[in-house]
């Protein structure tokens, strides 16, 4: 795997409190050969409440009738549907162990009734990854059109057991199908399991969706990829920050000694990844370097399955004030940390509309569609790394301007789910233009 680190500023000055942003970007590798691959295991949990009647049921079944021809024999795969009560509709074994046409019939038998009880789906799709998961873990892939109405629906809850199912391996990935499912459940459980959130707007879409997404989870050239960020001086480990929504806890090493924990999960074969890190710096009192943290990430590479390591210090130059205050903010960092700040206020936005508040919504997209034009006008077109900044937070700005103007004027609650989508592509650190413009193209505006 590719490591990148930068820092916003490398310099602060002698005697004086301050704050640095550290970019870190990991990019994983593409095989050579996959065909050899070690087996990955795929649980789908599929939604068959009343509401998935004709179009969405349909969508379904073709999506996954097309999955199974891509599974390889050393692949386990397994169905579980769900509507007032859970089943297990495709018992979870090897493909070379399934009859396909078998699976095949098993998935057209999948037929619309019921309630909507997802909690009871998920936790059985769950001890289905658990009981037949390999060395590479296991993924949940959850479909749903609908709000649960039975067992729990709280999203906080299932967030929980997200998490702790991504502690053994399992990441859930969660796909909403039409603009009746709740946005903010599916994407607490995909965000707390390591997975995507994606939204699928129509029947195609859906079918699109699913086979992107199980292709990501089958080609997966990284897996258990974990940041660990251990600061010079220990007590600051609580003040380190996470600038993107991603799960964080405090562990103590074996000498006591305490450090931040960032899982980052798996990665697809060239899947671009970014995590950003803001440390506080407290009164230096002597010039020269100055060791704040040693940032490692531990990672599973495929197809070998080898455990790696790599680390470096976080350096900061302690330099008289008078130096210290021509400094000048690296701008790949400091537009990175901008498209954060950009994604909490969508998330906040996104909050605002499912209230019914329609007007704060669309003034906090505006206003931070003011802040990204700000930005731009003062990038140095001369630096060799104008040109992709300007490019992403051009649209970035013309993004939030469109959902600004569809929330306020044409579909409040596609806007919604789009923003939940979009939230959680690039809360995780994700930087995959392809994928952005197509997730954005679903809607009018």
């Amino acid at each position: 795997m590719e490591f990148t680190a930068q820092l916003d500023v490398d310099v602060v000055a002698l005697e004086a409190e301050d704050e640095v942003t550290c970019l870190v970007s990991l990019t994983a590798p593409v095989p050579e050969e996959i065909a050899d691959r070690p087996g990955e295991t795929l649980i789908a949990v599929v939604d068959r409440s009343g509401s998935m009647a004709r179009g969405p049921i349909e969508a379904v079944r073709t999506a996954l009738h097309q999955l199974v021809g891509r599974l390889k024999p050393q692949d386990r795969f397994g169905v579980v549907i769900f509507d007032d009560e859970a089943h297990v509709q495709v018992p979870t074994r090897p493909m070379a162990d399934h009859d396909a046409a078998t699976v095949n019939a098993l998935i057209e038998a999948i037929t619309p009734q019921g309630t909507t009880d997802l909690s009871a789906g998920y936790l059985l799709g769950l001890s289905e990854a658990r009981r037949h998961g390999t060395e590479t873990g296991a993924s949940v892939l959850l479909l749903s059109d609908g709000h649960a109405n039975q067992g729990v629906t709280d999203p906080a809850q299932l967030g929980s057991v997200a998490a702790k199912a991504r502690a053994e391996g399992i990441t859930t990935t969660t796909i909403g199908i039409g603009q009746g499912y709740d946005e903010v459940l599916l994407a607490e459980v995909a965000t707390q399991g390591s997975g995507s959130h994606r939204f699928a707007f129509t029947d195609d879409d859906a079918i699109a969706v699913v086979s992107e997404e199980a292709g990501d989870l089958l080609s997966k050239s990284i897996i258990n990829a974990v940041a660990r960020i251990r600061p010079t001086d220990p007590a600051m480990v609580d003040r380190i920050g996470t600038l993107h929504d991603v799960p964080r806890w405090i562990e103590a090493d074996a000498d006591g000694l305490k450090h931040l924990v960032v899982p980052l999960g798996g990665l697809y074969a060239g899947e671009e990844r970014q995590l950003l890190l803001h440390f506080p710096v407290p009164a230096l009192a002597s010039l020269g370097l100055h060791e704040l943290a040693q940032v490692s990430i531990e990672h599973v590479a495929m197809p070998d399955l080898l455990q790696q390591v790599v680390a470096w210090p976080v350096m900061v130059n302690v330099v008289p004030g008078d130096e210290a205050a021509g400094r000048v903010p690296n701008p790949t960092v400091a537009s990175a940390r901008l498209l954060a700040e950009t994604t909490k206020v969508k998330r906040e936005a996104s909050q605002a509309l499912s209230e019914g508040d329609v007007d704060k919504a669309v003034g906090l997209m505006q206003a931070q569609a003011t802040s990204v034009s700000d930005f731009l006008v003062g990038i140095d077109d001369s630096s060799p790394e104008a040109a992709p900044i300007r490019e992403r937070l051009t649209e970035e700005a013309e993004q939030l301007q469109r959902l600004a103007t569809g929330a306020q004027e044409r579909d409040r609650i596609l806007a919604m789910k789009s923003m939940a989508e979009d939230i959680n592509l690039t809360s995780r650190g994700r930087d995959d233009k392809e994928r952005r413009m197509r997730n954005r193209s679903k809607r009018d505006f």
